[in-house]
Formats: C-alpha cells, sequence, structure tokens
C-alpha cells in the first residue's frame, strides 16, 4: 500500500494491525504501573485527557508540529503473563491521510514505555 496509504487512511492500529510492524507491546509491570507510567511520560505534544485504571484505558492526545493537528490515541491494557498487554489506536481528527502520522504515535509511545521498564 505504501505512500497511497500516507494519502488515504487517517489512523493507526495494533489490533488489526493497520501496519505490519505495529503489535501490541506486553510490559513487565502492572496495568497500575503502566498506567501511572504513561501519564509520567505523556509531556510536551502528548496529553492525557483521560484514564480508567479499572477498565485497563487511557485516552492521549497528541499536537504535531507544523500544523497543530490533534490525533487521540487510545490505549487499550490488559493482564498478560506477568505482566501488561498494550493494544494503541491513533486517529486523525481531520482529514483522510495522516502522512504516517498515527503510525509514528504510536510507535513513539511505545518506544517510551518499553524505555521505561
Amino acid at each position: 500500500m505504501g505512500l497511497l496509504r500516507w494519502f488515504t487512511k487517517n489512523w493507526a492500529n495494533t489490533t488489526e494491525p493497520t501496519h505490519p510492524d505495529l503489535q501490541p507491546l506486553d510490559l513487565a509491570m502492572s496495568i497500575a504501573e503502566t498506567v501511572a507510567r504513561v501519564k509520567q511520560i505523556a509531556t510536551g505534544p502528548w496529553n492525557v485527557e483521560s484514564s480508567d485504571d479499572v477498565a485497563g484505558t487511557i485516552h492521549l492526545t497528541h499536537r504535531t508540529g507544523v500544523f497543530r493537528f490533534v490525533d487521540d490515541i487510545r490505549l487499550s491494557l490488559a493482564a498478560h503473563s506477568g505482566g501488561t498487554r498494550i493494544h494503541a489506536e491513533s486517529r486523525s481528527r481531520i482529514g483522510k491521510g495522516d502522512l504516517g502520522q498515527n503510525r509514528r504515535n504510536v510507535r513513539e509511545i511505545f518506544t517510551k514505555m518499553s524505555r521505561a521498564q
């Protein structure tokens, strides 16, 4: 799909997955620790809109650098073999294409979480 996808899709997720390199992230920490860590690393262009420790959900927003577009990122957390599995979906609020931004959003939050272990 390549370049055409950048102009025709405005979301990315790990559930379907929409990109071959997007897979759920497994962490060796509890759901409560994971939620706390996400809240810690959500700085700069990231903002925590809401979180539910019981349901294991977090809603983040990310503001892009140049045009200041806002993307919604929803994380679903579930207990998984000694830790937590995170599924993520990033979706642009406007437009038909995202120029790869939503994929970058998921990869960035997963990279930050992996380093935080």
